[in-house]
């Protein structure tokens, strides 16, 4: 080859190109084996710090999560172990809600769905508190303090579900006054086969201890997700032997509010649906109890209305039990209007252990801070308590912190038509009770038979006015030694005439007996009475043929009755001697004689009106009778 030729260009040696293929391909490798990897390292990651945070963030609340683990595959598996969120400050215990364990597991081929069905939820050893704190409201209110009516929970993303179950789990209630409600869920399973399809309810546990079983058809997964319609609830329940159904809808059924419906109740023994109501049953009397009514809740107004039943094998009605939850560290206030046809209070209360000897007593007891506050309005075709036999028997009452008032309460009993009103109010470790009463439209007669006196010789109506005060542990008791202030009196009526001639001793009386009877223009007594002895005075009876007046004193307990009367000589006729008569002795059998009176028991009867002090209700209604009087004429 010539110097002058060029030479050839030497080549660059050639590269393989596998180890960059290598690097791609192991580059690729490991991008694929990132969610490979992840898929199977799952298992191991502990999830628990990440997922309580999260919470804590969401509920202002301390979170705290002991395990949290998902298992992959076709069924994925979600495990949490040892949940616990913090109660407000100031609870009784440091936790709201304290759980054990909870599972779940969904069909993987549904994750990626709009509407993915769990097809298992297990809850095991769930334990909720909820509890008013004062100054701070109900402890499941979350974040900050929440003022007007309630939010319904949206319920538009509920998840679809086969089957949840609840073991070993507890909700306790604790009221504003204190009083701990626990209900005891031992098993609870909540069905569904299809998201159109009803769900089927069954429960077992207890509550307050008495054991409860509750089943039932509900309304559809996707009629529960629809906010805009009622959900359906068909239930019924039983606690011991009380029994509860409930036909009727909710607008928001996982707050159990907006509810309607039909609801009726069966308890054959009080004792288990006072046990409902965290009331003991001691000294309850052992009375079957059925009512219905429709049942109306509103946030925190529970109202039955439309009510009827019957207690025992008297029928009652109602038009309103209502029960609304207190505010804030207040109690709560019940209030209820019934009807029954017939009240036999003897037997309800022997029946109670409430009496002796066949004597029925009626037990009196008032605590400072009632929970709940009651207002009742009841009535009774027919009333018997001990000697009582009334009709239209009506009561108003209101109980209220430390007292219960009478606000009305009237009868027709004794042949009289019997008002009035009053007040109940603790004093050490009795109850004073004072009632005014009126009496109106009365017969003497059955009045008289009422009291066991005999055959008077006064006939007419009879009207009055009562102040009385007395204190016990029960009403029985009260009574008997109770202070009665009264005035009866009559403003016609008729007297027999031989009475007439025989306070007045008139000498006609000497040669006939006098028949007929003369008409009374009025007549007036005023009573005083301390634990069933007493005083008439003055007592007097004004005819045509002059008036009578006198003084007595009688003994209720011992039935003894001693009285003067006499007449009046500036009415009498000349015949009229004027000489006072003392009737003493037994009710049933007193005897007549002359009165052997002193001087000071003749000014005394010629006095006029000097009574024991009347209240001013009294005195006036004493007034209107022509009478009464400040002085003898």
């Amino acid at each position: 080859m010539s110097e002058t030729e060029p030479k050839p260009e030497a080549q660059a040696p050639r590269r393989s190109r596998w180890p960059a293929l290598i690097r791609l391909g192991l580059g690729m490798s490991f991008l694929l084996a990132l969610p490979i990897g992840g898929w199977f390292l799952l298992p191991r990651l502990e999830l628990a710090h990440l997922a309580a945070d999260r919470a804590a963030a969401a509920l202002g609340r301390e979170v705290t999560i002991t395990s949290l683990r998902v298992t992959p595959g076709w069924n994925m598996r979600v495990e949490l172990r040892g949940l616990s969120i913090a109660n407000t400050e100031g609870g009784t215990r440091p936790e709201m809600v304290r759980l054990e364990a909870l599972t779940v597991e969904f069909d993987l081929t549904e994750l990626v769905t709009a509407n993915p069905r769990l097809r298992l939820a297990e809850v095991v050893g769930l334990s909720i508190l909820l509890e008013h704190i004062a100054e701070r409201g109900p402890n499941w209110h979350f974040g900050m303090a929440r003022t007007g009516p309630a939010v319904p929970l949206d319920r538009s993303r509920f998840p679809l579900f086969e089957r949840i179950t609840i073991t070993g789990s507890e909700i306790i209630f604790r009221t504003s006054g204190g009083l701990v409600l626990p209900t005891r869920l031992d098993t609870v399973s909540l069905a569904s086969e299809d998201p159109q399809a009803p769900m089927m309810l069954r429960a077992e546990g207890s509550y307050n201890a008495l054991p409860i079983t509750l089943e039932g058809s509900l309304g559809s997964v996707l009629a529960l997700r629809d906010m805009a319609s009622p959900f359906s609830l068909d239930l019924s329940g039983t606690a011991g032997e009380t029994g509860l159904e409930l036909i009727g809808s909710a607008a928001d059924p996982l707050n159990f509010d907006g509810v309607q419906g039909r609801l009726v109740l069966r308890a054959p023994n009080p004792a288990g649906l006072l046990a409902l109501g965290g009331a003991g049953a001691q000294g309850v009397p052992n009375l079957p109890l059925e009512l219905a009514g429709t049942l109306d809740r509103q946030g925190d107004v529970w109202r039955l209305t439309a009510l009827d039943g019957a207690l025992a094998d008297a029928p009652l009605t109602g038009s309103l039990l209502q029960l609304t939850e207190g505010a804030r560290g207040q109690p709560d206030a019940l209030v209820m209007d019934l009807a029954f046809s017939k009240l036999d209070m003897n037997a309800l209360l022997f029946a109670g252990g409430h009496g002796q000897e066949g004597d029925a007593d009626l037990p009196l007891a008032l605590v400072i801070a009632p929970d709940p506050l009651i207002e009742a309005r009841l009535a009774a075709g027919e009333l018997h308590y001990g000697r009582l036999h009334a009709r239209d028997a009506r009561l108003h009452v209101i109980l209220l912190p430390g007292q219960l008032r009478v606000e009305s309460l009237a009868m027709q009993a004794f042949g009289a038509r019997i008002s009035g009103s009053g007040m109940l109010e603790p004093v050490e470790d009795e109850v004073q009770v004072r009632l005014d009463l009126a009496l109106q439209e009365g017969e003497l007669d059955p009045l008289r038979r009422a009291l066991g006196i005999r055959e008077l010789p006064l006939s007419g109506r009879i009207e009055g006015r009562l102040s009385v005060t007395g204190r016990g542990k029960t009403l029985n008791a009260a009574s008997r030694q109770a202070h009665v202030s009264a005035v009866l009196a009559m403003s016609g009526g008729t007297i027999a005439r031989e009475v007439v001639e025989m306070a007045t001793t008139d000498v006609r009386s000497l040669f006939r007996t006098a028949r007929g009877r003369v008409r009374l223009s009025c007549a007036i007594g005023v009573l005083d009475m301390r634990a069933g002895v007493g005083e008439i005075a003055p007592l007097r009876v004004r005819s045509a043929n002059g008036t009578i007046q006198g003084l007595a004193s009688f003994d209720l307990h011992r039935q003894q009755l001693d009285l003067v009367i006499g007449s009046q000589r500036s009415t009498t006729a000349a015949t009229a001697l004027d000489i006072p008569v003392r009737v003493s002795g037994r009710f049933s059998e007193p005897e007549i004689l002359p009165a052997q009176w002193s001087g000071s028991g003749r000014a005394r009867l010629a006095a006029g009106d000097q009574v024991a002090p009347l209240t001013p209700a009294l005195r006036n209604f004493a007034q209107r009778s022509p009478c009464y009087s400040a002085g003898a004429r």
